[in-house]
């Protein structure tokens, strides 16, 4: 027995020795597993703890990997070829030992020994991003709200490891993007993007924390620059971000008063076009987010062990992409449902993953993110999408929750699909409770007001509401405004004028 032991000891030693003296592929892991079968002295189902990837000087054995898992299972240390890691079973019991295990499974040690690390392309990614973000920030086309944008941060950093088992740092900060289509995307500078419609569409924060963890799994996997190195045909990135930006530019730099009649001084909606131009297949490319179908699977059944492990509800994934899925057929948009990534594959994933029940609606989740609901509430509205304006809007106000302009849009969208004497009856009801929770003076409950007294052949009610309104156009004058508020103020001065004479007429 004392021989034995001290055999052990000396076996420990010189282990010890060997990996001391062998190059670290990774930090100090601490990951959890048990054995699935017998390896060398060691039984299966012999729990052991992972300490770190290490690269041999020489190979122990002929045939044998110098890459090795450096393991410690009944007291002794111990080396494990990393092309027999099928041959353990992680049980991580953190989100750091949790996506650490995921990156060793994917074998991205030994794709780095391949490849290198390739500091200049992921130089040149972030850098792309970088130029991404600021055409963006210029274009007005961040939604910004500190709370939610916080709010978001908090669920982000309970599922992003803070050490991983690459030479990788950095934690993702989120972003959000003025877009009425469910959209996230993680971006190489760490940047992770989600839009307005990514979060309206979805209803409960397992959701949220579901679609969260797929992003994270993309970004710990490397997908991205995996993907890149797959596209490697690249133009210039002046070129690029010149032609691709145009667009978006373009769209921006309309004068919104010329388009719609709803306003609000310093609010810029965004056009589905503008969307179209922001995320499409080249940008996608580029940037490596036109994930594979296998990349897209692996990131799904990273979210759905991740949410196992958080003690979340599992379904939550199936949930919000089922919910995503319908928005985009319900759009009628069979073109997003086709293209790069996330949604070519969705029906796929869908049926592989199987049914669950759709999640009902969370009224602490809705509560948080309802002035987001207001905004694109209003953005479906601008671009004429008004079932879906006043679905969105119904949402803050069934859930006790909205805002003035909530029960604006919902009246705006009864006046644009209807006119019966219900419809313009319950139109009524709808702009006096925005009016009557309204904390500012609101124009566009005004001038809604004067087309629906016009509808009900009410002229006489109409020209005192429309002297009103100009009034109200004076006061607006007065106070602090930009020029183009000022442009605004003048079009509607002109428009209650001509009105009027008209309704004189009458």
């Amino acid at each position: 027995m004392k021989r034995f032991i001290l055999f052990l000891t000396f076996l420990c030693i010189g282990c010890g020795i060997m990996f001391s003296q062998s190059k670290q592929l990774s930090p100090i892991v601490n990951i959890k597993g048990v054995f699935k079968t017998e390896y060398q002295n060691i039984k299966k189902g012999t729990p052991f703890v992972l300490q770190q990837v290490v690269k041999l000087k020489k190979a122990p054995e002929q045939g044998m990997s110098r890459t090795q898992a450096v393991l410690v299972a009944d007291g002794m240390q111990l080396g494990l070829p990393m092309n027999m890691l099928n041959i353990v079973a992680f049980q991580p019991d953190d989100k750091n030992s949790f996506w650490q295990s995921r990156q060793l499974s994917n074998d991205l040690i030994s794709y780095y020994e391949k490849k290198g690390y390739q500091e200049a392309m992921r130089k040149d990614q972030a850098q792309e991003a970088n130029d991404y973000l600021k055409e963006l920030e210029q274009s007005n086309l961040f939604y910004e709200d500190a709370a939610v944008e916080d709010y978001l941060q908090c669920l982000l950093l309970s599922i992003a490891p803070d050490q991983m088992a690459v030479n990788r740092e950095g934690i993702p900060q989120i972003r959000i993007l003025k877009s009425p289509t469910p959209d996230m995307l993680m971006l190489a500078n760490n940047c992770l993007l989600v839009s307005t419609g990514m979060l309206t569409t979805l209803d409960t924060e397992e959701e949220l924390y579901a679609m969260l963890s797929r992003e994270v799994a993309h970004y710990v996997l490397d997908h991205a620059i995996i993907t890149v190195n797959k596209n490697i045909a690249r133009a210039k990135r002046a070129e690029f971000w010149g032609a691709v930006m145009d667009g978006v530019v373009a769209a921006t730099e309309e004068y919104l008063y010329e388009r719609y009649d709803y306003y609000e001084p310093g609010l810029i909606f965004i056009t589905n076009d503008i969307v179209q131009a922001l995320v499409n297949d080249h940008i996608m490319n580029r940037m490596g987010l036109d994930y594979t179908e296998k990349q897209e699977k692996e990131a799904d059944k990273a979210a759905i062990s991740f949410m196992s492990l958080m003690g979340k509800n599992r379904e939550a994934l199936v949930s919000a992409l089922t919910k995503i899925e319908t928005f985009y057929r319900t759009q009628k948009d069979v073109e997003a449902l086709s293209k790069y990534g996330a949604y070519g594959s969705l029906s796929k994933r869908l049926d592989r993953m199987g049914t669950a029940p759709v999640l009902d609606e969370d009224r602490n989740y809705l509560k948080k993110i309802s002035g987001v609901v207001s905004y694109e509430a209003a953005m479906q509205d601008y671009n004429k999408n008004y079932k879906e304006s006043r679905r969105l809007a119904m949402k803050n106000i069934d859930n006790g929750m909205a805002c003035s302009d909530d029960y604006l849009m919902v009246a705006r969208s009864i006046m644009k699909l209807s006119n019966t004497p219900e419809a313009n009856k319950e139109c009524e009801s709808y702009l006096n409770k925005a009016d009557e929770i309204s904390k500012v003076t609101n124009l566009n409950i005004c001038k809604m007001k004067i087309l629906l007294l016009l509808r009900e052949n009410k002229q006489m009610d109409a020209v005192d509401l429309l002297h009103q309104y100009q009034g109200l156009l004076d006061a607006m004058f007065q106070q602090p405004h930009t020029e183009k508020d000022a442009q605004w103020i003048v079009s509607e001065h002109t428009w209650a004028e001509k009105l009027l004479d008209r309704t004189y007429i009458m």
